[in-house]
């Protein structure tokens, strides 16, 4: 097993983590992020972002069928949901280099892709 002296250990790669590692790394701290599943945690990658994303859709179709308030005659729209899948992942791949690994190794923060636990 490796000793590893640093400052800070983060355990989670999420959006909580990430913003502590660069923040931490920019203080001038040594930092150790460890991440045992995708960069971003949960947010990125099943939560905030696709659901956010999956809303805008839903928005944009609820809108083609309720436009007549604003003098624009009222659409049933047609959902292709494979379209929509498309542009949750096209949503998260935007993001996804700002939670990257190698953008926070180029803050400083030693990136280590293993599960934690305190012992």
């Amino acid at each position: 097993m490796e000793r590893i002296k640093t400052d800070i250990l983060v355990i989670g790669a999420g959006s909580g983590g990430l913003s502590v590692a660069a923040g931490a790394s920019q203080m001038g701290a040594g930092v150790v992020l460890l991440e045992g599943h995708k960069m971003g945690g949960d947010c990125l990658n099943y939560g905030c972002v696709p659901s956010k994303a999956l809303i805008a859709s839903a928005r944009a179709a609820h809108g083609q069928g309720h436009a007549s308030a604003y003098g624009v005659a009222d659409v049933v729209p047609s959902v292709d949901y494979a379209a929509a899948k498309d542009h949750v992942r096209d949503v998260i791949a935007q993001i996804e280099p700002m939670d990257s690994q190698e953008r926070f190794e180029g803050f400083g923060v030693r990136v280590i892709r293993e599960f934690g636990t305190l012992a």
